[in-house]
């Protein structure tokens, strides 16, 4: 995703409103141990993971309703 197509779904919320946001930049996966990548071979690890990025939504979604309740249910 390009950061201008990020601020753009951003627009959408008022600037109080607290958000859970995660991202990842080149620098950043090359640190964790990837190899080190041209701009066009980043542009293309970033295309395969939002083709799958549901994957990731979908397991998160169960930490965040987890979570969630111990919050309400706690005290």
């Amino acid at each position: 995703m390009k950061v201008s197509q990020l601020l753009e779904q951003l627009r959408d919320y008022e600037p109080d409103t607290e958000l859970i946001v995660a991202y990842w930049d080149k620098e950043t996966i090359e640190g964790y141990g990837a190899p080190t990548m041209t701009e066009d071979q980043w542009g293309e690890v970033v295309s395969s993971y939002e083709d799958g990025e549901w994957h990731w939504q979908g397991s998160a979604s169960e930490d965040f309703v987890e979570i969630a309740e111990n919050v309400v249910a706690t005290p």
